[in-house]
């Protein structure tokens, strides 16, 4: 009987286990809404997030909400706006819907499965998320993960929010996806992207007509004007040497804003029309995007570009080095313009000051430039950047023995008076002239080690050679014990990526800045080798920036990587505490979920106090460099 039970057993058993997987709710959803879309796609657009209160439903969120839930039959837009509370959010704009699918309904979860693989997944040319950026689409949270298509390299991030996101999926749109201006909506890519909230009460932009067809004409032998309405080779090849526009031969609406943008980058008449003279320059000098021809320059940069940048904004020593002055400079330069003014010369404020120029009252010379005396015992910010400017020091901006013994070094060199203090004369010495006559020396720092007298840092084997047959600018000075108070604290601004910021790295390139390399990319073998995946990886990253697709890593790369990674390292030096007011105090409190009101108030002092407590930091409610160090990990 045991032997006929068994055979029995495993009849009745088999259908239990097979019913579900004959029943599978995903195979009948509906498949994803489709329409005529144009080949080329929407212009990247970097995370913004909400800064007002106007939680009124745009236009754009409110059609794509109307889309989902009349396509697949499911859901309410009325889940858009939201009434204004103390953390970011954008439904307190009016930016932001939540799609009601639960993942403990299999039906919903089907759906809602099929539509975020439909609007994150690459398209026919490998572009990862182009159909959420055909929306306008920022970021998507469901069952406690987030994507992010400023970021898609990250692909689905775990989340840690209050909310598990569990019985909804959350979108969140940017300007252009919330005024409804981009290509599912228009049938044309965004070129450029909206920097403010669009109006409320704006509607859809209106579908642009069909292209005409307009007769080909052949290619002429001799240039000819090219203008809107034409169809030829010739537009082709405009079309080509443009680039990011797909080669019709059709000169539209989008070849025309293309041309119109490239006569804004070279400084001709923004007429929209490839006049002779546009396309001499263009077919000459070719376009290249304004992030490779204009490197990012910021304070404490030393290079031939500052130099350049020195010498155009006019009234600066042309030092090379990017120092207060220039930062000043440049910070005023961008009220001028009207740009953001962070004193840092990214591209976007080089390439205006290259093309306009700065004349008038703007071009005003600069005030004479002041050196506070500096001496031992000192520690300031002036003290850290003397130490950067003298090199082979540690920037801790303590005026210690070492920067003391570094100081006489360059009196010496320069032939003033050896004080081994840093007056205003040795500093404008320093400033103007720099220090060339030597090589470099190379700091070793050794692991602290206990002693009764507290923690003492030793520098060793240090010693430098003159290129120059004069003195030694600095003596060989071994194990010799830092005089650096416990109570000064150094501040590291490096990164993961610091070291290797200078580099430019291709295929065939190894070592330790390709494995940096690959760790940040994600997705591939971190092994040293700069191979076929790494470039096609690079390839990615670059298409997501549309910027061109090189498969070459610069330095503004890099700058990308450290961007996104630790967007809170310039912030390291600052040091912020209860009743400080400012754009940081804004980031750290939209960052911690407060009220963003631009004050360091209780109530911000109160978060901070547990966020360090959570990470193991002293809950001092200060922030320093340290819990700088801790938003950069949070912000991941």
């Amino acid at each position: 009987m045991a032997l006929r039970r068994r055979p029995l057993g495993l009849v009745l058993a088999l259908p239990a286990l097979t019913v579900p997987v004959a029943a599978q709710p995903a195979a009948a959803v509906q498949a994803p809404p489709t329409r005529t879309l144009p080949s080329g796609l929407d212009v990247y657009v970097p995370y913004q997030g909400q800064t007002i209160c106007d939680p009124v439903a745009r236009p754009g969120v409110l059609a794509f909400a109307r889309l989902m839930t009349s396509h697949y039959g499911m859901g309410s837009t009325g889940l858009i706006g939201r009434t204004c509370g103390s953390g970011p959010s954008e439904h307190y704009d009016g930016r932001a819907w939540d799609w009601m699918l639960n993942v403990n309904n299999p039906s919903q979860e089907a759906v809602a499965q099929s539509v975020l693989a439909w609007l994150t997944g690459p398209d026919k040319n490998g572009v990862k998320g182009a159909m959420a950026r055909r929306f306008g689409i920022m970021y998507i949270i469901h069952d406690r993960k987030m994507w992010r298509a400023y970021a898609t390299e990250r692909g689905w991030a775990p989340y840690y929010g209050s909310s598990p996101h569990t019985d909804h999926i959350h979108f969140s749109f940017n300007y252009d996806g919330a005024a409804g201006r981009t290509s599912w909506w228009t049938g044309v890519p965004t070129t450029s992207y909206l920097t403010s909230l669009p109006r409320a009460g704006s509607t859809l932009p209106t579908t642009p007509p069909s292209t005409p067809t307009t007769p080909t004409t052949p290619v002429p032998t001799t240039p000819v004007v090219l203008s809107p309405g034409m169809r030829s080779e010739a537009v082709r090849q405009l079309q080509v040497r443009l680039g990011n526009l797909p080669t019709t031969g059709y000169y539209g609406d989008q070849t025309k804003a293309r041309v119109t943008a490239y006569q804004a980058f070279v400084g001709l008449p923004r007429t929209g029309i490839a006049d002779l003279r546009t396309q001499e320059i263009l077919a000459a000098r070719g376009w290249k995007s304004v992030t490779d021809a204009y490197p990012t320059l910021r304070p404490g940069t030393t290079s031939a570009a500052v130099k350049t940048l020195q010498s155009k904004l006019g009234a600066l020593p042309t030092t090379g080095y990017y120092g207060s002055l220039t930062q000043a400079r440049v910070t005023a330069y961008q009220k001028f313009v009207g740009l953001p003014q962070t004193g840092i010369a990214d591209p976007v404020t080089q390439a205006r000051l290259w093309v306009r120029g700065w004349t008038g009252t703007a071009a005003a010379p600069a005030p004479a430039p002041t050196y506070p005396t500096l001496r031992v015992g000192m520690t300031s910010a002036a003290v850290k950047t003397l130490q950067s400017k003298l090199g082979a020091l540690p920037t801790t901006g303590y005026y210690g023995s070492l920067t003391e013994a570094r100081v006489k070094a360059y009196q010496r060199y320069v032939g003033l008076p050896q004080t081994g203090v840093a007056d205003a004369r040795t500093q404008q010495t320093l400033f103007l002239r720099g220090w060339t006559g030597t090589a470099r020396a190379v700091v070793l720092v050794s692991p602290p080690s206990a002693s009764p007298a507290g923690p003492v840092s030793t520098v060793s084997a240090v010693s430098t050679t003159s290129t120059t047959g004069r003195v030694p600018a600095m003596t060989a000075y071994a194990s010799t014990p830092s005089r650096t108070s416990p109570g000064v604290a150094s501040v590291d601004v490096g990164t993961t990526y610091t070291a290797y910021k200078s580099l430019m790295l291709a295929p065939g390139s190894r070592g330790a800045a390709v494995r940096v390399l690959q760790r940040a990319l994600g997705g591939l073998a971190v092994d040293g080798v700069f191979g076929t995946v790494t470039r096609d990886k690079v390839v990615s990253l670059q298409r997501s920036l549309a910027v061109p697709q090189t498969g070459v890593v610069t330095p503004e790369l890099w700058d990308v990587l450290e961007a996104r990674d630790f967007p809170f390292v310039a912030d390291r030096s600052t040091v912020l505490r209860a009743g400080d007011t400012g754009p940081q105090v804004v980031a750290v409190q939209r960052l911690l979920g407060v009220r963003q009101t631009g004050v360091f108030d209780l109530a911000t002092r109160e978060a901070v106090k547990a966020a360090q407590a959570r990470a193991g930091l002293a809950s001092t409610g200060v922030v320093a460099s340290r819990t700088w160090s801790l938003f950069d990990r949070l912000s991941a």
